[in-house]
């Protein structure tokens, strides 16, 4: 995989434990991490033995958000989230601890599609804060909508026991039981008929889906690649040029 040893990728008993591995920098996703996900939500559901995965992470925090230190993570990003309901069928469970943050709460919540926290887990979006502009479009339907306002709009810290109370996890457990409890949920999964599955999570998702994440999906589908295609910056230059363009379909 590309992703190396910064992200792991383990299955025992039908389950795949995908795990967040760059603690020296609390799992910061940067191109290399966000590659690896991306590669690992495509093997877990090509792969006809494995019925649930579970996402995880090593070290103190489970992600810290986007390494904005690094130049060019923004045509990465996109990778680390599985396209739940869209290309990624089968259950996902979330087993987090520590500091949530930014894109790390993305992936986390948005990303599985049941979410166990430990009781150190702390949720926050921190794009006010630093001045990003971003969107919340994937997020809304987690939270009653003043609750959301407020969490997004202030970027102060949720308690795992406020997220749970407010429906964004789905249990709170002491940190010691947190995979334990994970497993205990992927195993019931897994037990269950994968067409059923399957079926339940599209719809779920299908209902989330609204025109501006189409239009977006279909920007990072169709009309990014050819915006960054070398046939594109062929057209500009001929046309400036005054000349008949030489396309190679790259």
């Amino acid at each position: 995989m590309s992703g190396g040893n910064i992200v792991l990728y383990e299955v025992k008993d039908n389950i795949a434990y995908i795990t967040l591995n760059r603690p020296e920098r609390e799992n910061r996703l940067n191109k290399e991490l966000c590659i690896g996900l991306g590669e690992s939500w495509k093997r877990f559901e090509e792969d006809p033995d494995i019925r649930v995965a579970i996402l995880k992470a090593n070290g103190n925090d489970f992600c810290y958000g986007a390494d904005l230190t690094e130049k060019g993570l923004l045509e990465y990003l996109a990778l680390a989230f599985p396209a739940n309901g869209i290309e990624i069928f089968k259950p996902i469970v979330g087993a987090v601890h520590g500091r949530v943050i930014g894109s790390g709460f993305g992936v986390a919540i948005h990303g599985t599609d049941i979410t166990i926290a430990a009781e150190d887990a702390e949720f926050i979006f921190y794009e006010p804060r630093v001045g990003i502009v971003g969107t919340v479009l994937e997020y809304t339907p987690y939270m009653p909508f003043k609750v959301g306002l407020e969490f997004y709009l202030t970027g102060e810290p949720m308690s795992a026991q406020r997220a749970y109370e407010v429906g964004l996890v789905n249990k709170v457990v002491p940190k010691k039981n947190l995979i334990e409890e994970a497993t205990k949920i992927a195993n019931i999964l897994k037990k269950n008929a994968p067409l059923s599955l399957k079926s339940i999570k599209y719809g779920h998702y299908k209902i989330m889906d609204n025109v501006a994440r189409q239009a977006r999906r279909e920007f990072n589908m169709y009309i990014k690649n050819q915006l960054e295609s070398e046939d594109f910056q062929e057209g500009i230059k001929a046309l400036f040029e005054k000349r008949e363009p030489k396309f190679r379909g790259k």
